[in-house]
């Protein structure tokens, strides 16, 4: 099972969560929000990053056929048109601006893909060429700003960024021994940010890449 989706608990009982029913007994099953169709997995963006408006509502590409809250145990095998907390039947839109295999919107939500192994490259994960209009550094502490990046640093972070190999998160999840990550916003055109983790020790990304010297290099003068 994904580890960047999954969270499985024996013994100890959270308030808030629940047992699935046909689960084993004391044991806990923790779904982050998330959606799958057309064989890619994404994950519901914060409410604070992006405020959907009817403009942004692309055509229908599908609806949610099974919600997994309450419901799936933890062996439970992710398939198309199941989601964590969206209720069974509601619409999976396009988001307009955006190719449907990085962003979608379902009951006034964004989501942003987290899985697609048709993806090779951040590139392709990530359909934000052209939209990016600057970067920033934010608190590991509280998520607020501390810094932005010169643009002569982000444009080049950025160029550099998307020709990286897209390999998954439990590729490269290894490599991160005892070291605290910096936080980034990627800031689109559109008000909205990708947020990432970067380990520049390890030289790896949240999202599923190894980076280079050149991506460390720039983020190291910010740390």
């Amino acid at each position: 099972m994904k580890r960047t989706f999954l969270f499985f608990m024996s013994i100890v009982m959270l308030s808030g969560c629940s047992i699935p029913r046909g689960c084993p007994p004391n044991t806990i099953v923790e779904w982050v929000d998330l959606v799958k169709i057309n064989d890619i997995q994404y994950h519901a963006l914060d409410a604070t990053n992006y405020t959907v408006e009817e403009k942004d509502l692309g055509e229908i590409i599908g609806e949610v056929k099974y919600e997994m809250a309450d419901q799936a145990c933890l062996n439970h095998q992710i398939k198309n048109g199941d989601a964590a907390f969206l209720s069974v039947g509601t619409k999976l839109y396009e988001f307009n601006g955006y190719k449907s295999d990085f962003r979608i919107i379902a009951d006034g939500i964004v989501y942003e893909v987290q899985e697609n192994d048709k993806a090779k490259t951040i590139g392709e994960l990530y359909d934000i060429e052209g939209k990016v209009e600057g970067m920033s550094v934010r608190s590991s502490y509280d998520g607020s700003h501390v810094m932005d990046l010169k643009e002569e640093h982000w444009t080049k972070f950025i160029n550099e960024f998307l020709t990286l190999d897209f390999v998954g998160f439990d590729n490269v999840y290894k490599k991160i021994e005892d070291e605290e990550g910096t936080f980034l916003d990627i800031h689109l055109k559109d008000g909205s940010s990708v947020r990432i983790l970067y380990w520049t020790d390890a030289n790896v990304l949240n999202l599923g890449a190894v980076g280079n010297d050149t991506l460390k290099n720039i983020i190291s003068l910010y740390k």
